[in-house]
């Protein structure tokens, strides 16, 4: 199975947030990303890349 990992970048490195994700969902309070097996997480970012062929999320945090 190929989820995507989400990563947040901060200053040209990336940390993982969340493995196998297996969606995203926007709203007024930011991103909600959650995993194949439930787990959720709730972010206050916006996409900057996603990559289909190496399954990652790019991830930068909102400034305010």
């Amino acid at each position: 199975m190929c989820l995507a990992t989400a990563y947040v970048e901060n200053k040209g490195q990336e940390e993982e947030v969340m493995r196998d994700v297996a969606w995203i969902e926007t709203g007024n309070d930011g991103l909600r990303l959650g995993a194949f097996l439930g787990e959720s997480k709730l972010l206050q970012a916006r996409i900057k890349r996603i990559d289909l062929i190496h399954n990652s999320i790019i991830l930068e945090m909102d400034s305010e």
